[in-house]
């Protein structure tokens, strides 16, 4: 089966976040049953330069797919888009909804010539992700609608909890396959002891609205137990940011906050293994990669309960909250503060064994090459 995949980002790029991780672990763990065209960018996210030792505008491999990498301006995406009419393709797969070059116009051309699409939104139907810009959405859904494209378009959920948020956007005559994104297991070397008196937090993610670092921020301004947050990740929305630096000067002298720039993707692992805890209280996530490396290292989440991990307080991994309530995230905190160095290499233990048994099911991949085949006998 040959499937011509288009995402803003993908390898060797980092910075464009979970769909890079996405695309990146199917086509590791399906390709011995798809065959993978990627178009993509020549330049990860924010980037002014293309990627060193790949050719712009032509066809070269890369881990597994053959990939495109458009150059910069309305050419390269032109000559990325007119690969859906040249290629003989079965599928055509969509990592977003409101992209104008990545999806809306690749999916034009796919209704013009019938070629049958595969549709994953990524989160964006989340309230969270839809708040944000919330009027352009909402004439961008408009437009879907009333162009009817909709019709002959699989649309992949993460999870149940996506798939409710696809049929609230959207209608309840879409049609949604859910297929769980695939993970995959990276385990740390070693898992430090907590430092008494002092609870080591960190964000890993782009800066941006959707990942809530104000939030989280806002939050710390309660919490009287001693922490540190440490920030990793590319500053993508430079007045977003001002807010944040203006909150940081605000916190009080038990809380210390540091951006520590961005992380390739073989130091998120080992350098999350180094905390206490992971605090990210995301607008919305349909999957949350740097969620799931988290847990792989060992480290309990403090999360919204806007991502498909849920009941993680049930599981004694963690906290899924919602963010209606600032002060179930402060009272987290200071739980996790509290603990001894005993208790909390338990709560560690425990966090790794779970990732363990999740990370090593098969399921997800199966399902992944269950949406591709019902996209193609789809009438």
């Amino acid at each position: 089966m040959k499937v011509l995949v288009f995402s803003g980002f993908y390898l060797p790029g980092y910075k464009g976040g979970g769909p890079i991780k996405t695309i990146a672990n199917l086509v590791a763990t399906t390709s011995d049953a798809v065959d993978y065209h990627i178009i993509t960018k020549d330049r990860d996210l924010g980037d002014t330069s293309s990627y060193e030792n790949i050719n712009s505008n032509a066809w070269s491999s890369h881990g597994g797919a053959k990939v495109f990498y458009c150059s910069s301006g309305l050419r390269g995406i032109v000559r990325g888009w007119l690969q859906v009419l040249r290629g003989s393709h079965d599928i055509v797969y969509l990592n977003s909804f409101f992209s104008p070059f990545f999806s809306f116009v690749p999916l034009l051309l796919c209704k013009v010539i019938g070629r049958r699409v595969v549709l994953g939104p990524r989160g964006e139907f989340s309230l969270g992700a839809l708040s944000l810009k919330a009027k352009k959405k909402e004439r961008f859904i408009r437009l879907f609608k009333m162009l009817g494209l909709n019709k002959g378009v699989v649309f992949q959920a993460s999870t149940e909890f996506e798939k409710s948020d696809i049929y609230r956007a959207l209608g309840d005559d879409i049609d949604v396959f859910v297929a769980e994104n695939i993970g995959l297991l990276e385990a740390p070397e070693a898992v430090p002891c907590k430092v008494f008196d002092k609870l080591k937090l960190v964000f890993i993610s782009r800066v941006s609205p959707k990942k809530n670092l104000l939030y989280a921020l806002e939050a710390l301004k309660d919490v009287k137990a001693l922490v540190s947050y440490d920030i990793y990740g590319p500053l993508e929305d430079a007045d977003y940011w001002q807010q944040c630096l203006n909150v940081i000067a605000e916190l009080p002298e038990n809380v210390e906050v540091a951006h520590k720039g961005e992380l390739t993707p073989n130091q998120v692992v080992p350098t999350l293994s180094q905390y206490d805890m992971f605090f990210m209280p995301t607008q919305g996530e349909n999957y949350g990669h740097v969620i799931a490396e988290a847990l792989c290292a060992g480290l309990p989440v403090l999360i919204s309960d806007q991502t498909p991990w849920r009941g993680l307080e049930a599981r004694g991994i963690g906290w899924d909250l919602p963010l209606d309530d600032k002060g179930a995230f402060v009272q987290a905190i200071e739980q996790a503060h509290a603990m001894s160095a005993d208790e909390y290499a338990d709560f560690r233990e425990r966090v790794l064994a779970w990732a363990k048994q999740k990370f090593e099911n098969p399921e997800a991949i199966e399902a992944n090459k269950a949406m591709f085949e019902y996209a193609l006998k789809k009438k």
